[in-house]
């Protein structure tokens, strides 16, 4: 065997192992993408079930949201004031970071559609918290473009 044959030899080798090398990196990247959206959908899902602690074991907060089911609510005393100010941050701040996770590439198109329809049901079960929650946003107008407030509107 002559240089030129071994040279050539060397060459498809080296392309050989380029190719896998990108094919190993690929499927890395991929698997590290699968753990990133997994991680972003959990840490959503703590963050539900820490204002469903929240309202299931504080006697004043459940009592609130039991309030905010009434279409009609006003806002009592500023204690009350107080806990809506506590609370509605609590919630919107689920679902704005619900949206800016979907932004990123966070949090599957599933999992966002999930959230997204959220919105509406926490708004029909709690019909007292919508002023509330309007009022949050408009302080806040960089959260009004998100998809997940279309519903506040409507």
């Amino acid at each position: 065997m002559d240089w030129d044959a071994i040279g050539a030899v060397g060459e498809i080798l080296g392309a050989i192992a380029v190719v896998a090398t990108l094919i190993y990196f690929g499927r890395q990247i991929s698997q590290a993408n699968r753990i990133s959206t997994a991680t972003g959908a959990r840490e959503l899902q703590q963050m539900y079930t820490h204002v469903y602690t929240l309202i299931a074991t504080n006697p004043e907060i459940r009592g609130l949201v039991t309030r905010l089911q009434n279409p009609d609510y006003v806002v009592q005393s500023a204690e009350e004031q107080e806990q809506i100010d506590s609370f509605i941050p609590l919630l919107t701040g689920i679902w704005v970071t619900t949206a800016i996770a979907h932004e990123q590439g966070l949090i599957s198109p599933y999992m966002y559609r999930l959230y997204c329809a959220d919105v509406p049901v926490k708004l029909a079960k709690w019909p007292g918290l919508r002023p509330h929650v309007l009022d949050f946003v408009k302080t806040y107008p960089s959260s009004e473009h998100y998809e997940i407030f279309r519903d506040l509107y409507s």
